[in-house]
């Protein structure tokens, strides 16, 4: 802590404006490095969310229009099927709400992690039989949850590859997906991948 000396007020004042001033534009104007270096958003609650994947691993992450919902991003790597089996990682620690594969068309195999204050997150079209969690189990950032599968995609239609699905929630609706202080574009397709590790 500096103490303002009372000989020579207005200098030091327009000293620390100077340096006060300096310090919040490095905080405003410095490039986010990573999808993920920032820790909780002071205005929402809203946890340090992480991108769904292993370290270092670059993903796609589209948005577009026409999702359902509006404010979803489908993960993929590679093209094509390439990205089948993938693990994925749970984005930030909570509970396991809820591993349940819905019938047809859909989200097929999915999993639901509440995160605490009305926060979730969504994995949907996990490859059948990879969920390596169960309802009520404690996850952490690091935990691999399942892998990148295609159940509820309509099997006839070749343009509908393997992907992640991911929401994440508040309050039970969806909204725009961040990742720690980076917020994905809407519409988009940003390359993305986790830099915090441990």
């Amino acid at each position: 802590m500096q103490i303002i000396s009372s000989r020579r007020p207005l200098r030091t004042l327009a000293a620390l404006g100077a340096a006060a001033v300096l310090s919040l534009a490095g905080v405003l104007a410095a490039p986010a490095a990573s999808a993920d270096t920032s820790s909780t958003d002071q205005t929402t609650a809203r946890p340090s969310f992480r991108v769904p994947f292993p370290c270092q691993q670059e993903w796609r992450a589209g948005t577009r229009a026409n999702h359902r919902p509006a404010n979803a991003v489908d993960f993929n790597r590679g093209s094509g099927n390439s990205d089948l089996g993938l693990p994925v990682k749970a984005s930030a620690a909570g509970t396991v709400a809820s591993v349940r594969t819905t019938a047809g068309q859909g989200y097929g195999l999915h999993i639901v992690i509440n995160h605490g204050d009305g926060w979730s997150t969504l994995y949907a079209h996990l490859q059948a039989g990879s969920a390596r969690v169960q309802k009520g189990d404690r996850v952490s950032a690091t935990t691999t949850i399942a892998n990148v599968g295609k159940t509820g995609l309509d099997p006839n239609d070749p343009a509908q590859t393997s992907h992640l699905h991911y929401e994440q929630r508040q309050g039970g609706d969806d909204v725009k997906v961040r990742f720690g202080s980076y917020a994905v574009p809407y519409p988009g397709e940003p390359t993305l991948s986790r830099t915090r590790c441990g």
